[in-house]
């Protein structure tokens, strides 16, 4: 249980854990957003690093 639980990351915001819903398989780029639009957090490989774009609302 604790080992399923490090590989899930949440909002930062509402405590939710991020859904993956839109990746591009060809690019490696791997999208994870919250259930409700609060954050958005993508990983580009070539770039080695994560963007988090939080939702201004």
């Amino acid at each position: 249980m604790i080992f399923k639980n490090l590989f899930m990351e949440h909002c930062p915001k509402c405590k939710k854990v991020l859904e993956t819903k839109h990746s591009k398989p060809f690019k490696s780029i791997v999208i994870k957003l919250c259930p409700e639009n609060h954050y958005q957090k993508e990983f580009h490989p070539a770039l080695e690093t994560y963007i988090e774009t939080y939702k201004v609302s």
